[in-house]
């Protein structure tokens, strides 16, 4: 029998995601209601706009210039859309974003190079969390951890990820740090619960917890973690968000105009500049909501969905 407080928990879950499928209900309504015609019609005014007048555009509504033509544009065109939509001068701060706090992270392992059927251990354990209502990075975390089944470090390794052998030496096993995350998260008071301050996982693509942090979990006999069930993969809302093709970190920080910042390959430094990637989304006006998760073919518990999403599609 569930106690009380499980209960109130569970209500309050079920009122949150109420609300949210509510509000996007009427989205949809409203989306509905707009003609074809005058969705083309914004999105043709906007995509024969002069480099010039369109960036005059996105500065009169304290938009960013940054980024090339076609993420200006989009950045634009989504503005008109939400502001068509909610008949208000300031429509981004309409947009009701489904989690309190984004967790970003990137692992580094353990590699050898031209050696198939590697086997990888995790051996840095980074966070960058990003405070989505402020859209800004607010604190960190991060740990190397000492491998076990390969404890020395190849030279391709080393020069990859810029770890060096005594970092990892006097490291601690990945068993300690996946507790040490467990205490960081609760410390911030950071959970998936709707009572508690509602978070969710970023990652660069599906591979930092669908490969790495699920083999690692098997190699030391840990429960894998409930909160990287599912996640918000920055590749995939990139490219949906801005329409273009999927692209990795450096790449998608050239599209915003901006330049990577720090060593590429430490972990620490990517999952930052996947934290100003997604605040970047945010300031857009994208809605950074769970788009993808472990693959159960016995269950679709673990589904993810972009249903709460805004669908936004222009017609050139």
């Amino acid at each position: 029998m569930a106690s009380a407080t499980e209960k109130s928990s569970n209500d309050q879950i079920s009122y949150s995601t109420a609300v949210i499928n509510e509000r996007s209900q009427q989205r949809k309504t409203v989306a509905k209601t707009l003609s074809q015609k005058q969705l083309n019609k914004l999105s043709r005014t906007v995509s024969e706009m002069q480099p010039g007048k369109l960036q005059a555009e996105l500065r009169r509504r304290n938009l960013s210039t940054s980024g090339i033509l076609d993420i200006q544009r989009m950045r634009l065109k989504t503005y008109l859309k939400i502001e068509l939509m909610e008949q208000c001068t300031d429509p981004l701060a309409m947009i009701e974003q489904p989690f309190d706090y984004i967790a970003v992270v990137d692992f580094e392992a353990t590699c050898e190079k031209d050696v198939p059927n590697y086997l990888h251990e995790i051996i840095e354990f980074p966070i960058v969390l990003v405070d989505v209502k402020q859209q800004t990075i607010i604190d960190q975390f991060r740990s190397y951890c000492r491998p076990e089944r390969n404890p020395v470090l190849s030279q391709f390794c080393r020069d990859l990820t810029g770890i060096q052998q005594h970092q990892v030496d006097t490291a601690p096993t990945f068993a300690e740090v996946l507790h040490n995350v467990e205490r960081w998260l609760n410390e911030r008071n950071l959970s998936t619960s709707a009572s508690r301050n509602k978070f969710a996982f970023a990652t660069d693509g599906p591979w930092d917890f669908a490969n790495f942090l699920q083999m690692q979990c098997r190699l030391n006999s840990l429960p894998y973690p409930e909160w990287a069930n599912q996640w918000i993969n920055i590749r995939k809302v990139f490219a949906r968000f801005y329409s273009m093709r999927s692209c990795g970190i450096v790449k998608m920080l050239q599209k915003l105009g901006f330049s990577f910042e720090g060593q590429q390959h430490s972990g620490l430094d990517d999952s930052t500049n996947i934290a100003r990637i997604a605040v970047q989304l945010l300031k857009d006006g994208c809605i950074l909501s769970l788009n993808d998760g472990i693959r159960d073919e016995h269950s679709n518990d673990n589904k993810a969905t972009d249903d709460n999403e805004i669908e936004i599609v222009f017609e050139d």
